[in-house]
């Protein structure tokens, strides 16, 4: 057994392909262990070089060449290497030529006896990738006698993979936890393309671009999108290890008409709250990292659960900013008027002030006797407007920049000015700047947005 204390400190988390008979196992892992003859030959090989016999000979002359030889028709009988013949003209002579190459299998035992550095980028992506596919075929044949289904069974083989590459990826502390949606943005102009999107996500994409260390929660499908756009994620240095996957959410698609018009977006979102790609319930290891974290985004998501989580986190000297989605104050609002009793910072834009303000609320001053510290109003190319209990409201205008997609400007703002407030910029110098780099990332073709600038 291993042990902490074992001279062993790593171990390489190598996947071995066997036979399935057990006597064909025992002849495949002594032909291929019992000599390092066969190590060596295995090591000579490149991943599309094929080496002809006396070559491997030469290569090996401090063996004898009948040991070579034994060795080599060793490795071609259990399938690592693959024997071609061919006829040369060596004079007025024609002589038989053996050469041998590796196959499928043996590139992947060639690269478990060689050192990483050995290898170049393009031959550790193409092994990996053949030995997924060897295993989904040797494996699929289970999923059918056990009668799974081949595309759920697929989406639960991904979807474990992309969980198990969250765990590993996981940030040890927080600088801001980001409670929000995944999307998928579909553009109708100028040219139809896809999009990775999500409000919450675009948030929690922006920030760790930023250098925020930044967890995202959320539900996502348990299927291959899902796990693709939790797999990009990932992939910008974004903790999803506490998002959940599950078979009942169902993916937001977005449909946008014009990237130069944030109205025109027409986006399908399921009634059934059982659908929602939001999460249900707050458990322990999100009020755990919640606490640990200095700050707290509250974007899409249900009321209760923000409420609950509010009403259970430690809120002392935390950055709490809420920015509701319309549909909350339009249906939930008794539920948003609990909910910033205890946000500070409450982001708006002019739509929902508009609905806010049809509702008979009197924007700020009703918002700041229910809580609020700080109201920003985001005002689109015409930049923001900051209300401060008990002082005058400041109007920040943003540069002139060649504004090609307007589509997640105002994730870019939230993330911006959380990151400059966690980094002791005042309320006022914080949202200046938030302005200039929301602006800046208008000149960025998709909705999600970077504005690392270090």
């Amino acid at each position: 057994m291993i042990t902490q204390n074992s001279a062993f400190k790593e171990l390489h988390p190598y996947v071995i392909l066997l036979p399935t008979g057990i006597g064909e196992k025992v002849q495949y892992i002594m032909t291929l262990f019992s000599s390092p003859v066969t190590i060596e030959v295995l090591r000579l090989f490149e991943w599309d070089r094929e080496i002809c016999q006396k070559d491997i000979i030469m290569s090996l002359s401090h063996h004898s060449n009948k040991t070579v030889l034994s060795s080599i028709r060793k490795l071609v009988s259990i399938n690592l290497l693959e024997e071609v013949e061919r006829i040369e003209i060596r004079g007025n002579r024609r002589v038989k030529v053996k050469c041998y190459k590796l196959t499928d299998t043996g590139k992947w035992y060639n690269i478990l006896f060689k050192d990483v550095d050995e290898l170049n980028s393009r031959v550790i992506r193409d092994a990996v990738t053949s030995l997924s596919v060897m295993f989904m075929a040797k494996i699929l044949p289970f999923s059918e006698y056990l009668k799974i289904g081949f595309i759920d069974f697929i989406n639960q083989v991904v979807s474990s993979a992309i969980k198990s590459a969250a765990k590993t990826k996981r940030h040890r502390e927080y600088e801001l936890v980001v409670f929000g949606s995944l999307a998928l943005d579909v553009y109708l102009k100028p040219e139809v393309k896809m999009s990775s999107g999500g409000s919450g996500a675009n948030v929690a994409v922006a920030a760790s671009s930023l250098g925020l260390k930044t967890l995202f929660i959320s539900r996502v499908p348990a299927n291959t999108i899902g796990s693709y756009l939790l797999a990009e994620l990932i992939s910008e240095n974004v903790d999803v290890s506490l998002v959940e996957l599950s078979r009942d959410v169902e993916l937001p698609v977005c449909v946008i008409l014009d990237p130069l018009e944030p109205t025109q977006i027409k986006c399908k979102i399921q009634v059934d709250v059982r659908s929602l790609p939001v999460i249900h319930r707050i458990t322990d290891e999100i009020i755990q990292a919640s606490n640990i974290s200095r700050s707290i985004y509250l974007g899409e998501g249900i009321c209760k659960t923000h409420l609950e989580l509010l009403s259970r986190v430690n809120r002392d000297n935390k950055i709490i900013v809420f920015r509701p989605h319309k549909i909350t104050l339009e249906q939930y609002f008794d539920e948003f008027m609990s909910i910033i009793q205890y946000s500070s910072i409450l982001i708006l834009n002019e739509e929902k002030e508009h609905i806010l303000k049809s509702k008979g609320l009197e924007v700020p001053g009703e918002l700041f006797k229910a809580g609020v510290e700080e109201l920003i109003v985001t005002r689109g190319s015409r930049g923001a407007i900051l209300y401060i209990r008990g002082k005058e409201p400041k109007i920040f205008t943003p540069p002139l920049v060649n504004t090609v997609n307007t589509i997640g400007a105002g994730d870019a703002f939230s993330a911006s000015l959380i990151y400059h407030l966690l980094k002791g910029v005042n309320i006022e110098e914080a949202v200046k700047k938030s302005v200039y780099l929301s602006a800046l990332s208008t000149t960025q073709p998709l909705s999600r947005k970077h504005l690392g600038f270090r």
